[in-house]
């Protein structure tokens, strides 16, 4: 073990002159309790935070009945066996069991996961027992097939969806792309309630701007400030990007915003610290399913804010 440290060490002493690192690779949960009452302690605590974010939730209908603390203990068995405790990337646990509750609380008819990566989200819905359609342009990360899933290799707004109705359709975005164009397409879908990854505020969003790909956030929408701004500016990894405001484009998804909140944060729960998913009750749009077709608002609603 001794040598094999000594290596460790003497690598990364080399790659630091590069900019880079070794990592020991760790997983959500490597370190844990194991006591059966100590473990209950847990899910008690998560079930509490659970319960009482889902009784005074504004953004579905409540259809499914269940004991919140043996979800919680079932979800947390199936994620130890699961492969996607890795913690460099992708959802983790603390995210994926609110994906878990929701599904299971709103009982949707179907779900759109769009940005599948290793299929962590996809199989988080599928264990509540949602059907759900998975997009991403690239499939060959997939960990895990999961059952009463559809895996597709393209956009959800290349598919053909024929007739379907929205009416009660839960949509996830974690796909690094721009989320006021996902909102507005959700909006024109008709799709009620929309899950968003990464969205972080002015103050953070750096290092998940994708060079400007996933921007701009739902945050940026809600922040007044912006309004002033006529672009950001940021450096990533040695180079500086600029991404231009357009006011009248944030208006147009802060027009389709009922309600929008963060989940409640489960992180000291659990000691697994990210940032928690932002939902957002959709307003329809009477669009035609072209997002230049929208118009900018003359009197903006504001939206519902509630522990943001």
């Amino acid at each position: 073990m001794g040598i094999k440290r000594a290596v460790f060490r003497c690598s990364n002493s080399i790659l630091s002159k590069f900019n880079l690192e070794l990592r020991i690779s760790a997983r959500d949960f490597d370190a844990r309790l194991d006591q059966p009452f100590q473990l209950r302690r847990i899910f008690a605590a998560l079930a509490k935070i659970s319960d009482e974010w889902l009784s005074r939730q504004r953004f579905f209908p409540v259809r499914g009945s269940f004991d919140t603390v043996e979800v919680l203990a079932r979800f947390y068995d199936a994620f130890l066996a699961s492969p996607f405790r890795r913690n460099d990337g992708g959802s983790r646990f603390n995210n994926l069991a609110w994906l878990h509750l929701i599904a299971k609380a709103m009982q949707p008819s179907f779900v759109i996961d769009s940005g599948t990566f290793r299929g962590a989200s996809a199989w988080a819905f599928s264990t509540a027992g949602a059907k759900v359609c998975t997009f991403d342009i690239d499939l060959s990360r997939l960990a895990r097939r999961a059952e009463n899933v559809v895996y597709s290799k393209s956009d959800w707004t290349a598919f053909d969806w024929g007739t379907t109705d929205f009416s009660n359709t839960l949509i996830y975005f974690d796909d690094h792309l721009d989320q006021v164009r996902r909102l507005i397409e959700a909006a024109q879908h008709g799709i009620p309630v929309a899950v968003f990854d990464d969205d972080f505020p002015v103050t953070s969003f750096a290092p998940m701007a994708h060079a400007g790909h996933a921007l701009p956030k739902i945050e940026f929408a809600l922040d007044d400030e912006l309004k002033d701004w006529r672009e950001l500016s940021w450096i990533d990894r040695g180079q500086h990007h600029i991404f231009p405001i357009d006011r009248s484009y944030l208006n147009q998804a802060r027009s389709l915003i009922a309600a929008t909140e963060r989940l409640p944060d489960t992180s000291p729960v659990t000691g697994i610290q990210q940032t928690p998913y932002r939902i957002v009750r959709v307003i329809p749009s009477k669009g035609n399913g072209i997002i230049d077709s929208l118009h900018t608002p003359a009197a903006l609603p504001t939206p519902a804010m509630v522990n943001d």
